[in-house]
């Protein structure tokens, strides 16, 4: 099995509304997920977010966005081939809230040179 990353995105207007109803539709996926054994964690970025940029190294509290949309959670999920990982991507309660799910599968570590 592989493993595959998760970046869940919403739109900027996404509020706590949205995420009250999008949330007992995550706990039952989550739930599924782990029955089917498919689900190696998952974490949230609800709080602020700063970026670090340039030779300066200058700190700016901001929330990057693409498009209009950012992002809030990150889950790894385990999945034969990325045609499988996408699948599950599918079900996430964010779509209907005109969210994206990007999928990329993650590299397995390289050992360090002895």
């Amino acid at each position: 099995m592989k493993q595959y990353s998760l970046l869940v995105r919403v739109p900027e207007t996404y509020g706590s509304e949205q995420a009250k109803i999008a949330g007992p539709k995550w706990e039952l996926l989550l739930a599924q997920w782990k029955a089917d054994s498919v689900y190696v964690l998952s974490f949230a970025f609800p709080g602020e977010s700063y970026t670090v940029s340039g030779s300066g190294k200058s700190v700016k509290k901001e929330t990057v966005l693409s498009g209009k949309l950012k992002v809030v959670s990150n889950i790894v999920l385990q999945a034969e081939t990325m045609e499988q990982a996408l699948e599950l991507a599918k079900s996430c309660p964010i779509l209907l809230y005109d969210g994206t799910v990007e999928v990329r599968e993650i590299p397995k570590p390289v050992k360090p040179i002895q």
